[in-house]
């Protein structure tokens, strides 16, 4: 397995099976089933990959959109740590967001 340099632990992993849709950074969706979510992140189940380093935003049902970037990745499956605006590479993905 890859990761992304800099991911060290993480906190406790609560076992969940939520439907959500990723907005990816070049625009396209994907449907994924979230699990093992932390306050800091989740794994996302999909039939697409996703690269490392990836900026995204996961639609998830009554919690909202929420911003991550792809910290691993294998095929079928992926992590994710949530980030803020200040986070970096939110750049690429603020920019893709802004209305023209």
């Amino acid at each position: 397995m890859q990761r992304m340099h800099g991911w060290v632990g993480r906190k406790d992993r609560h076992p969940v099976a939520i439907d959500a849709v990723v907005h990816r950074d070049d625009g396209s969706q994907a449907r994924v089933k979230l699990s093992d979510m932390t306050e800091e992140g989740c794994r996302m189940e999909a039939e697409h990959d996703f690269r490392i380093g990836e900026c995204v935003e996961i639609a998830v049902p009554r919690l909202g959109q929420l911003k991550a970037q792809v910290r691993w990745a294998l095929p079928g499956s992926a992590g994710a740590r949530f980030v803020t605006e200040s986070s970096p590479g939110r750049g690429q993905l603020a920019s893709r967001r802004a209305p023209s």
